[in-house]
């Protein structure tokens, strides 16, 4: 370590003299599936993010398509997961695959009204989505439209970071890995809060229940 650099920790440490460091979160390891979904959502609302609640694969669609009509999008953009390729089908016309073979280019992107992808895992205590890079192309998916649609699975639920970590471990750590914790949100020097402005101003979860299948 350089000298400027332990001086600067030294004022940091003499500034931080007499605070109290804030609560840390508790730790959710251990805890009943159903605690874990019930923390899940209300983490998700608690930064203004939505949870639809569904058994089925199918009955998340429905609630994609209830969503669509509700609030008038006129296209959405679907990452190449397996799991949504069918969902994008039966959107017809509003739905826009983006995949390797056939990108939506970046222009169009910018112009659509959402975008669908999945999550691989759901953190509990934060309401946080981890998106793999591995696993579909959803960076600008999830990313550039004015609103973003996440379906991700009940089974898929961890209930803090480190035990996420441990699980992308396990499978070996992606190429990209992306944390969305409710819309995007900034606040200036004056912490006033503005929504939407560095990324999507909405979010929904679709969460599927233990008794989703992959396809159904």
């Amino acid at each position: 370590m350089s000298t400027g650099q332990r001086n600067l920790l030294e004022r940091i440490r003499g500034r931080l003299g007499g605070t109290q460091a804030p609560e840390l979160p508790k730790v959710l390891r251990n805890v009943p599936r159903a605690q874990g979904t019930e923390t899940f959502c209300a983490a998700i609302e608690s930064v203004s993010g939505q949870v639809h609640r569904v058994t089925r694969g199918k009955d998340g669609l429905l609630v994609l398509r209830g969503l669509i009509a509700e609030r008038g999008w006129g296209s959405v953009a679907c990452s190449d997961s397996e799991f949504l390729q069918g969902w994008c089908e039966q959107l017809g016309p509003t739905g826009r695959p983006d995949t390797a073979d056939n990108p939506i280019p970046r222009e169009e992107l910018l112009n659509m009204d959402a975008g669908l992808c999945t999550a691989q895992i759901g953190i509990a205590d934060t309401g946080s989505l981890a998106l793999c890079s591995e696993a579909e192309r959803h960076r600008l998916v999830s990313l550039v439209p004015p609103a973003s649609v996440i379906v991700l699975f009940e089974r898929d639920l961890v209930p803090d970071f480190a035990t996420a970590l441990q699980r992308l471990e396990e499978g070996g750590l992606p190429t990209t890995l992306s944390l969305i914790t409710g819309p995007s949100r900034t606040a200036d020097i004056e912490l006033t809060l503005t929504v939407g402005v560095h990324g999507p101003e909405s979010l929904d979860v679709i969460l599927i229940g233990e008794s989703g299948a992959v396809r159904d």
